[in-house]
Parts: C-alpha cells; structure tokens; sequence
C-alpha cells in the first residue's frame, strides 16, 4: 500500500467523497462490462454512507445505471456521462444525427470498440495491436466534430460528446450543494483532471490514482490504495 499518511486521517473531518468509477473504484480492464469493483470498495462506500458522517458521490464518464450495476448501493449518488446525467433531473434528448455522424467517421480496424452510451461516444481500442495504436490515435484525432461538440483522450480511449460539461463542472456544483463538508475527488485519467482543477481552486483535497502527470495534491498507485482510504476514513 503506498497511501501519504496525512491522507489517512482526512475523515476527522466531514468529507464529500467524490470518486471516479473506472481505474479508482475499479481496475482497467480491457471491456468495460467486465469493470467490476476493487475488493472491498462496495463494502467501504456502504459504510462510509451509513455512517451519517461522510458524504460520497461517484462522477464518471459512463451512464449511472451501469455504475449502480456494478456497485449496488442505490443510496449512492452517481453523476454519469461527465456531469450530464444528474441523479433525480432530467436529461437532455441525445443528438441521434452527431452520434450517426461520429461512427460513420471511425476507422475500420480489429479491435477497435465504440461504446455507444446514447448521448456519448467512447472509442476503445486497448485492444487493437499494439503497433497500429498510433495510427488509431491520429485517426480519432482528425474525426470533424458536430457542431458544439468536443472530443478528450484518456486512457487508451478518446471520448466523443457535448460541450458545456465535465468533471470539474460536476464536482464543483457537488462542492456547492455540501459546502459544510471537506471535498475530496479521487481520479485516473484525463477527464479527472478538470475536477482536481475545480476542487484544487475550492479548497478541497485530490487524489491521483496511478502515474501519469497530474494536477492533483496527492497520489496513490491503485484502486486497492482508495479501498484502504475509504475504509480509514470511515474508521476515523
């Protein structure tokens, strides 16, 4: 476990958890469908939300009821597609002609996987040889946008979808609803970078899950390293 000890003793305080799901609540793994949860991170979430103390949220990429599969625990707030799907509002109607128009685009190669989540668009291709990875890169790259539209690289993905939103937009809205909590984002990839943007400028406390360069605070080497915070925060 490699866990910054100062990082253990944040539940003191009363915290708004709020946490990636895919690479921090879960390992990567090659198919999305098969993410299920670090051991122990459903059992930690339920304890931290029943203990009455803490607060905690999920802000992902993917639909919220594919996170609630995963996890079961329907007490837990889930804010999916990148801070467009809010729990209890209404979603705006998806743009059948922009999705039409992004897979049209897509390259042709083995491996290659479109995640069609009805309002965005995920191209995977962790799968495609390794060798032809860089040509996909490009290829995804130079795909023309809709009209007020963007597109944002992660890990072996580049995701299609609406402007006006994100993570640092969802956890900063999270933030103002408990402002009598300590606001803590835990996150993997590119896309969490704008939260630890957000809640950096906020006051609050961030958390990288893995390598890469970061703008976060703080950083821990994997999904097993959050389930030990979770559970000291709870314990706290």
């Amino acid at each position: 476990m490699n866990v910054p000890p100062d990082l253990l003793t944040l539940g003191e305080r009363p915290l708004l958890v709020l946490a990636d799901y895919d690479g921090t609540l879960a390992p990567i793994v090659p198919r999305p469908e098969e993410a299920w949860p670090e051991p122990g991170a459903r059992e930690a979430l339920e304890r931290l939300l029943a203990g009455g103390r803490h607060r905690a949220a999920v802000v992902t990429g993917r639909l919220a009821e594919q996170v609630h599969a995963f996890l079961t625990l329907p007490d837990l707030p889930v804010v999916g597609l990148h801070g467009m799907e809010w729990p209890g509002e209404e979603i705006d109607p998806a743009d059948a002609g922009a999705m039409r128009h992004l897979a049209a685009h897509l390259p042709a190669v083995p491996g290659l996987r479109a995640e069609d989540k009805g309002w965005t668009l995920a191209v995977h291709y962790r799968e495609v040889a390794g060798d032809r990875q860089p040509d996909v890169e490009v290829a995804l790259a130079a795909i023309p946008l809709p009209p007020g539209w963007e597109a944002i690289a992660g890990k072996k993905v580049r995701e299609f979808r609406p402007g006006g939103f994100g993570k640092g937009r969802a956890a900063g809205r999270l933030a103002q609803m408990h402002p009598e909590h300590l606001p803590v984002f835990l996150g993997d990839d590119v896309t969490d970078e704008e939260g630890f943007v957000r809640l950096r400028a906020l006051g609050g406390v961030t958390v990288k899950v893995g390598g890469g360069d970061t703008a976060a605070e703080y950083r821990v080497d994997s999904p097993a390293d959050v389930v030990a915070l979770l559970r000291a925060w709870v314990g706290a």
